[in-house]
């Protein structure tokens, strides 16, 4: 297994990198950066991702587990750089960096040439702007099995670090489209795919709709919800709640009306 070992923060690898890092939102999915054996795992095994550049630390391959990943990731022709865990840190945004860090580029979903696993089921994110949620939405769109996570403006970048890690890896699982407003309703008319909405105001229970048919579920920002425009286009869905919790957060929201999805095409 062939590497090279860079040992100066100011080596020219190295400043590219915390660029990248620092400038993530002008490179976006072209190059970004992961950290952790968990991410680089779900990042190999993905043929929609080029990983580029891999940083570890000698301790991280001195572990069985780490020589072994650092062979997988070696099969796609990544380049292998072994530095300190002092520079390491700098890439990394986690208070405890785990060893490894890579420069990755991921391929974006085209929304004309998606393809169904059956059904279509399409989750939206209108306006969502805490990373958090979004990469949460991510991770339980694709536990849900949705074909792709459909990226309206005003969203946050589904390529932050905070997102991708969110993410837990399912960003490399599931498409993600980014798209205009006007292109998806066209795309929706075009398939024939009813566009639903998670909506505190709505009159009808999440229960009440027939999901067995082509959907498309929405879910808004955080503070405001999700866009008058796409409300106009939208049947609205709420979730009861028969607690004492005024509203729940979006990311739950989200798992609650999708797995309503799950439950009703398995029925």
């Amino acid at each position: 297994m062939k590497f090279i070992e860079i040992t100066s923060p100011a080596n020219p690898i190295i400043r590219e990198a915390l660029k990248i890092k620092e400038k993530y939102a002008r490179y976006r999915y072209e190059a970004f950066l992961i950290e952790g054996p968990h991410l680089m795992e779900m990042a190999a095994a993905s043929p929609d991702v080029e990983i580029k550049r891999v940083f570890f630390t000698e301790g991280f391959s001195a572990k069985r587990e780490g020589q072994r990943l650092l062979r997988q990731v070696a099969k796609k022709e990544a380049q292998l750089i072994e530095t300190s865990g002092h520079i390491l840190s700098k890439l990394t945004d986690t208070e405890t960096p785990q060893g490894i860090v890579a420069i990755v580029s991921c391929k974006i979903a085209n929304l004309d040439k998606l393809s169904f696993k059956g059904i279509p089921f399409l989750v939206v994110c209108d306006g969502i702007q805490d990373p958090g949620n979004l990469g949460t939405i991510i991770r339980a769109s694709d536990a849900a099995g949705a074909d792709a996570v459909v990226i309206l403006p005003g969203t946050c970048d589904a390529f932050m670090p905070k997102t991708i890690r969110s993410t837990a890896g399912s960003l490399f699982n599931i498409p993600i489209v980014y798209t205009e407003q006007e292109s998806f309703f066209n795309y929706l008319d075009l398939k024939n795919i009813t566009l639903y909405a998670a909506d505190v105001h709505a009159q009808t229970p999440i229960y009440e709709f027939n999901f067995k048919q082509p959907v498309a579920i929405a879910f808004g920002n955080e503070a405001h919800g999700v866009s008058e425009v796409l409300l106009k286009r939208a049947k609205g869905l709420k979730i009861p709640i028969v607690g004492k919790a005024e509203s729940l957060n979006v990311a739950m929201a989200a798992s609650v009306c999708l797995y309503e999805v799950v439950r009703q095409r398995l029925d």
